[in-house]
């Protein structure tokens, strides 16, 4: 059983859109996935829930006094193989808990100059913190070198990076009304493809294992 928290300073970083297709991917995998939405000013995990007319993910609201309840209920419960922390932009408390809470930490980022160095002060938090992470570029533009330039410099500064990336795409936004994600009402499209890499090398650098924890027991 594994924790994941998605985290950025800055709103517009697509982390919902991250937290939602990771833990749809997550449940076809045959998982038992929870989403704490921890964003009581937007709720756009919850906002995505209402919509979705599938049970195959829960999303919990969790204000930031319950999100270490939340967690640890989910850890001894035997029956939860991921949960997923959506948190709120421009609240480093949240964040902090989050990270603390966590055992693997997403930072996404749209390589634009403010967005990026907002980041650095969020990986600065996460290290406090101790949790492992990587950085990963969403909202990347199509042409210009925005990608490459942000990829070199947090690699520069020895920051463990995704190589998947999300790029700009209106798969992405269309999905979230429906309540799907874009593996799901576009699964041959490259969107699709990206969300998908990206879900396979989290796994990879969390080392989060589909293996249930009803298969252990």
């Amino acid at each position: 059983m594994q924790v994941w928290a998605v985290i950025a300073q800055k709103g517009g970083q697509s982390k919902t859109t991250l937290s939602t297709g990771f833990a749809v991917e997550a449940a076809r995998e045959g998982a038992s996935v929870v989403i704490l939405d921890a964003d009581d000013r937007q709720g756009s995990a919850l906002y995505w829930s209402e919509r979705r007319d599938m049970d195959d993910v829960m999303v919990k609201d969790s204000s930031v006094a319950g999100l270490p309840l939340h967690v640890s209920r989910g850890r001894s419960s035997g029956k939860i193989d991921l949960i997923i922390i959506d948190t709120p932009a421009n609240s480093k408390d949240i964040a902090m808990l989050a990270a603390e809470q966590a055992d693997f930490v997403i930072i996404p980022v749209a390589p634009r100059g403010l967005d990026v160095h907002s980041v650095l002060q969020t990986v600065k938090q996460v290290q406090q913190a101790g949790t492992p992470f990587a950085v990963i570029l969403t909202q990347v533009p199509h042409q210009g070198g925005e990608g490459q330039e942000a990829h070199a410099g947090f690699a520069a500064k020895g920051v463990t990076l995704f190589d998947s990336r999300l790029h700009f795409r209106k798969d992405y936004y269309k999905a979230t009304p429906l309540g799907r994600t874009a593996a799901e009402t576009e699964p041959d499209s490259k969107a699709a493809a990206e969300l998908r890499s990206a879900y396979e090398e989290a796994k990879r650098l969390s080392g989060y294992t589909t293996k249930q924890i009803s298969e252990v027991a």
